[in-house]
């Protein structure tokens, strides 16, 4: 009796990690649905919103130049964090203007394409 019990058992344990993994393989997300913003989209809304004053190759007008190098951000959500807030009288911030995810895009573009990094 006591082994049937121990089977029974040893058969559940099995059926519940074989569906536990087959949990983890189908539902986990990929580092590319999680952590890249499409650094297209930021492109363009680089040019819609941004190049007016850091000019259309980032190279800066009425705005600081940032191709080439952002010495003051230690990170991308450093630079993120500076587009949403903006600096009163110098740059306007654009929490308001833009959706996290369109922050996160233009800040990935500005860190990745024009700035070099």
């Amino acid at each position: 009796m006591f082994k049937r019990i121990v089977d029974g058992l040893q058969v559940v344990v099995a059926l519940a990690a074989a569906v536990t993994v087959v949990l983890l393989v189908t539902v986990s997300p990929t580092v590319a649905e999680v952590d890249t913003p499409d650094v297209s989209a930021g492109a363009d809304l680089f040019q819609a919103n941004c190049s007016g004053c850091h000019g259309p190759e980032g190279e800066g007008g009425i705005g600081p130049a940032l191709a080439g190098g952002l010495e003051s951000f230690d990170a991308v959500e450093d630079v993120a964090r500076f587009v949403s807030a903006g600096v009163p009288g110098r740059m306007p911030g654009f929490e308001t203007r833009m959706t996290p995810d369109q922050v996160n895009a233009v800040a990935q573009f500005v860190w990745t394409d024009l700035a070099g990094r």
